[in-house]
């Protein structure tokens, strides 16, 4: 009797690690599809900043070219030297926009 008692719980306690394997196992399946999740965004985002750091240095550039142009309207700058840098930011910035739509 106390032999088929113990047969008995010993036949559920491996029940419950049969299905504790199993639950184990579909965690540990949620944990990677999770980890390569993070790495992916992790990724993504370390995209975006680098964008965002070239996007502000554009910025900055387009910053300054309103304070030669500002600076330029009391002095003899030649319109050729002038023409010459604003297709250059016009080609700058043509660059950033297709950037900007082609992710």
């Amino acid at each position: 009797m106390q032999y088929l008692n113990l047969k008995l719980k010993i036949g559920g306690m491996v029940t419950r690690l049969h299905e504790y394997e199993g639950a184990m196992a579909e965690k540990q399946a949620k944990v990677d599809e999770l980890s390569e999740k993070l790495a992916q965004k992790t990724e993504e985002l370390a995209r975006s900043m680098r964008r965002l750091k070239e996007l502000e240095k554009n910025f900055k550039k387009s910053d300054n070219f309103a304070k030669i142009v500002a600076s330029t309207d009391n002095t003899a700058v030649p319109t050729a030297e002038l023409k010459q840098k604003l297709e250059e930011y016009i080609t700058k910035i043509d660059h950033c926009i297709d950037q900007l739509r082609n992710p």
